[in-house]
Order: C-alpha cells, then sequence, then structure tokens
C-alpha cells in the first residue's frame, strides 16, 4: 500500500493568475435578462462572429509574439442530437484554437449574453494557456506519484507504478481545473463585455442544468454560485475603472 497524501499536498499548493480588464457597455437595447426574441441557432449565428473578433483582439494583445494562426479563432457548433451538453477548448489540426460548442448546451441557454459567455469563457482558457498548463499539472502528478510507489521500498510491480501514474495524472489535471475555470470566467467576462454583450446576464448561464452544479476537492468546476461571483466582481471591477 502506499500513501499519495503527500503528493497530493503537493499539488495541491499550486495557484493560477488572474486577467486584464476591458470595457463594459450598457446593456443591449430590447434584451431583457434571461429572454430571447430568437431561438439559439440565431443567437449563435449572430453572436459568435463578434466574440470571435474580440477573443482574437485580446488574443494578440496577450500574445504579440505569437503566429498569426495562435489568435485566429475557430467556433463550431455541433448539431448532433446524441452530443450531450457542452462546451469546450481545444487545438485544430492546423493549430488554430478552435472553440466548439453543442446545440443541446446552446439549447438551454438564455439568449444572446448567455451565448457569448459561453464562447468568450473557452476562449478565455485559450489566451490563458490553461490546456498546456493542465497537460504539465498531470504530467507532474504522475511523475510525483509514480515516483513515490516506485521508491516505497515495497517491491511495487510496473503495473502498480503505471496505476499510481494514472491516478497522479487524475489527481494533477484536477488541481488547476477549478483555478482555471475561474480564471476563464473573468476573462470570459472582459471578452463578453468587450463584444457589446453584458457578463453579468451571461453568467445566469450557470443556473441551466448543464452548467449548475460544480465544488468540491476532486470536482473540474467551482460551484456555479462561486463562478457567479466572479463574474459580478469582474463587472464591477471594469465598471470601476471608468471603462
Amino acid at each position: 500500500m502506499f500513501r499519495p497524501f503527500a503528493a497530493l499536498a503537493l499539488i495541491l499548493a499550486l495557484t493560477a493568475c488572474v486577467a486584464p480588464l476591458a470595457r463594459l457597455p450598457p446593456p443591449l437595447p430590447g434584451a431583457a435578462p434571461g429572454q430571447s426574441t430568437t431561438r439559439p441557432l440565431d443567437d449563435f449565428l449572430a453572436v459568435a462572429p463578434r466574440v470571435e473578433s474580440a477573443a482574437e483582439t485580446w488574443c494578440r494583445d496577450a500574445r504579440p509574439s505569437a503566429p498569426a494562426r495562435d489568435c485566429d479563432f475557430v467556433i463550431r457548433l455541433i448539431r448532433d442530437p446524441a452530443a450531450p451538453p457542452n462546451a469546450f477548448q481545444t487545438l485544430g489540426d492546423d493549430g488554430r484554437p478552435l472553440i466548439v460548442v453543442t446545440s443541446n448546451l446552446l439549447d438551454q441557454t438564455g439568449g444572446p449574453d448567455e451565448i457569448a459567455f459561453v464562447l468568450a469563457h473557452e476562449a478565455g482558457h485559450h489566451i490563458a494557456d490553461h490546456l498546456p498548463r493542465q497537460q504539465q499539472s498531470q504530467a507532474l502528478g504522475a511523475l510525483i506519484l509514480g515516483g513515490l510507489v516506485a521508491s516505497s521500498g515495497q517491491g511495487a510491480t510496473d503495473a502498480q507504478i503505471r496505476e499510481a501514474m494514472d491516478v497522479g495524472a487524475f489527481l494533477g489535471g484536477r488541481v488547476y481545473s477549478q483555478s482555471f475555470e475561474l480564471e476563464a470566467d473573468t476573462l470570459g467576462a472582459y471578452i463578453s463585455a468587450s463584444a457589446g454583450y453584458d457578463p453579468e446576464r451571461g453568467a445566469q448561464v450557470f443556473t441551466r442544468p448543464a452548467l449548475a452544479g460544480g465544488g468540491g476537492l476532486l470536482s473540474t468546476h467551482p460551484a456555479s454560485p462561486e463562478r457567479q461571483a466572479a463574474v459580478r466582481r469582474a463587472a464591477a471591477e471594469i465598471r470601476a475603472a471608468g471603462f
């Protein structure tokens, strides 16, 4: 038997950082909180180009020496009814940042502000380099727990070491995850505001069934009230700064 608690404590000591400010516009005319007069797909088609443009501007400012493709966002909608409600950020085969949202998540949103926030949040993950940072955290967790088992003096087998590394990677992948989500929420608030949407209204998406919940030590996402509070703080900071 091995005890991963020392390694877990070391991993959990790691922290993340915060992002800069953007302009917060006045509420859009005729857009009541949580309501839309159009279908989610129509909202998405209107919102996506505006968020894409704002995200690319933020990305270029944050990465002035990066290759052009690094800030050339692609936003895609998966319309497969079998795909679960989800949104995520990854890299395409050409190295461009890719934001993917499924129609089942889109159908749960309450209007353009919420759609804009979802897309801006995912763009924030890329701008803040969360994907490679998470991979590094997973590798560190695997190395620490695998090393502890290998050096435990209990005659661990290769299979036990590999299992320990899998556990370490799992834990490592969750160390930063909640901090990453809050950072992306904050940056997403700024990006959606820059695109002309209200981030506080957008954060109402955390009350929808697909995104409500979270919290707990090993959860990948913070609790919804904590995420909404982070967005409120960002909006207040933007207004206080006079943007």
